[in-house]
């Protein structure tokens, strides 16, 4: 899912935007793209279907967009050509992705109770790669469904850092209180908590610096080394793999998966 915008700078390389728009139009003709509008903003958003997906060796991962969540997987989207275009990611797996193969692999129920974060993030804190579960919260959750997932996150073994990226101030406390209340003494876990605003306008300080929300900051992690910028793409992801094991492997650099 892209918007014209970024189908024009990722792919056509700036060509004038009646020229993208007369050929995005031709390929919706076709049935190679469908057009999915509802956006605050009134951009326009373009993804591929199951015709276009025959032409290539990739797969469909997600076939149905709810417009309920749209402005979050809209946001989403910016935020994660974001940290790829500033070199912070050097992979990314999105949550339809991983639901997906899970559910190819090993059916619907393992996929619905699979605790899965919106994006699953690698990137190198002293040259070393970590993964990075990343959250969305444009809305308050409720505190018990947080303190839940807190519980479920801390299980696991070999993720590195949660990274909750807010909408505002009062979501960003909540999950810091909620995060303060639940976390071990020793807990290897470590969380980031950020205003989505100052990580879109600063992503390179708001990681490398820790900046976190006013009301308070929960860890500085200043260990990272200097961030190159990469060039934007569309697949800056490594494959996710699944194996004939249960699905219950930890999370990892090489295995990035979370599970229930």
């Amino acid at each position: 899912m892209l918007t014209t915008k970024h189908i024009n700078e990722i792919i056509f390389n700036g060509i004038a935007t009646t020229t993208v728009l007369r050929r995005l139009r031709f390929l919706v003709g076709e049935n190679y793209l469908k057009r999915l509008t509802g956006l605050e903003s009134q951009d326009v958003l373009w993804t591929i279907t199951d015709k276009a997906t025959l032409l290539g060796e990739g797969e469909q991962f997600k076939r149905y967009w709810n417009k309920n969540l749209l402005e979050h997987d809209f946001k989403l989207l910016n935020l994660r050509l974001t940290l790829e275009r500033q070199g912070i990611a050097k992979s990314w797996i999105p949550e339809h992705e991983i639901r997906f193969l899970v559910f190819k692999k090993y059916g619907i129920k393992a996929a619905q109770r699979m605790l899965v974060p919106d994006g699953l993030m690698i990137t190198e804190v002293q040259s070393k790669k970590v993964s990075v579960a990343i959250e969305l919260e444009l809305s308050l959750k409720n505190k018990d469904r947080l303190r839940n997932i807190f519980f479920r996150y801390l299980e696991k073994n070999d993720l590195s850092y949660i990274w909750y990226i807010c909408q505002g101030p009062m979501i960003a406390n909540s999950v810091l209180k909620t995060w303060e209340r639940v976390k071990g003494a020793k807990s290897p876990i470590k969380l980031r908590c950020s205003l989505l605003d100052e990580v879109m306008q600063n992503p390179k300080a708001t990681w490398t610096d820790g900046a976190h929300s006013p009301a308070q900051r929960v860890s500085t992690p200043k260990e990272g080394n200097p961030i190159t910028p990469s060039k934007l793409t569309i697949e800056n992801r490594r494959p996710y793999p699944v194996s004939n094991a249960p699905p219950n492997p930890p999370v990892s650099p090489d295995h990035p998966h979370i599970t229930s």
